[in-house]
């Protein structure tokens, strides 16, 4: 089991940069991690609250857009987004997916991209479960709560990714399994 009380999420986006690296360099697929958008400020600014310091220079900053989802690609000509979740409980409360994101994902959906949530249920089990859009919606309309176990999305076609060497996640093999299943 992995343990992580500070700054929940921060295991899942590890393995994620860590398979997004690996995947480029080895030509599987083109994964990125999606940045917020951000302007600079001037001297003057610096006393708002986004700032950053680097060896004793200050550089203010502001974000200026909600952000993406947070790792987007191309793998088979197919472009895909993953929205990054993780909860210390065994079940997944949708709250913690904000509606900007939501809207995200039914629009890549509706593009005919893949929007996927990777959800990392970080209890006794450490399981990473890989929901699409599509299923997403289908859970919502079965379960009529916005609240999901493990069990709840064995009842839809989810996925289930290995973290396998060298902490990277199977993903291409769950992409090709979903891209045979959307044909």
């Amino acid at each position: 089991m992995y343990q992580l009380k500070n700054n929940l999420g921060s295991f899942v986006e590890k393995i994620m940069s860590n398979t997004a690296e690996y995947y480029i360099q080895n030509n599987i697929a083109y994964l990125r991690k999606s940045h917020p958008e951000y302007i600079h400020l001037s001297k003057k600014a610096q006393r708002h609250s986004n700032l950053f310091e680097n060896e004793g220079d200050t550089y203010s900053m502001r974000v200026c857009s909600k952000g993406d989802l947070d790792f987007y690609g191309v793998y088979k000509g197919r472009y895909f987004s993953f929205e990054l979740k993780e909860t210390q409980k065994p079940v997944f409360a949708l709250s913690l997916v904000k509606d900007h994101q939501l809207e995200q994902l039914k629009r890549i959906d509706s593009c005919g991209g893949l929007a996927f949530l990777l959800i990392h249920f970080c209890d006794n089990d450490s399981r990473f479960i890989l929901l699409s859009y599509p299923e997403l919606l289908k859970l919502l309309e079965l379960k009529r709560a916005k609240r999901f176990s493990i069990t709840d999305l064995e009842k839809v076609k989810s996925y289930e990714l290995k973290i396998v060497f060298p902490s990277v996640f199977n993903l291409f093999e769950q992409l090709d399994q979903i891209l045979s299943d959307s044909k």
